[in-house]
């Protein structure tokens, strides 16, 4: 993952968000509320996830993934990664 940077876009990240945010998982609710600030501040999110940080966003992606609607392609490309591409501490840019 090292470099490769996740083109996400803004209803793909409300929706990540809300996800995470259904979890009932300190790290969701951690990684939940660095995107949001760093959303905040604009511009490139970088996160480098620890591997209950990897776990939640895999578990709210494929809870998305379950739903009616499609992830998209820069949901679907993260759901990838987390599923195995990166380690914890390894950083990702979105």
């Amino acid at each position: 993952m090292r470099g490769e940077v996740l083109s996400v876009g803004n209803a793909e990240l409300d929706r990540l968000l809300e996800a995470l945010g259904r979890l009932d998982v300190r790290a969701a609710e951690a990684v939940a509320e660095h995107i949001a600030a760093l959303r905040l501040a604009g511009g490139e999110i970088r996160l480098t996830p620890t591997e209950g940080e990897i776990a939640a966003l895999g578990f709210a992606l494929s809870t998305l993934a379950a739903e009616a609607l499609e992830l998209g392609p820069g949901l679907a490309r993260l759901a990838s990664v987390c599923s195995g591409e990166v380690r914890a501490g390894e950083a990702l840019r979105v």
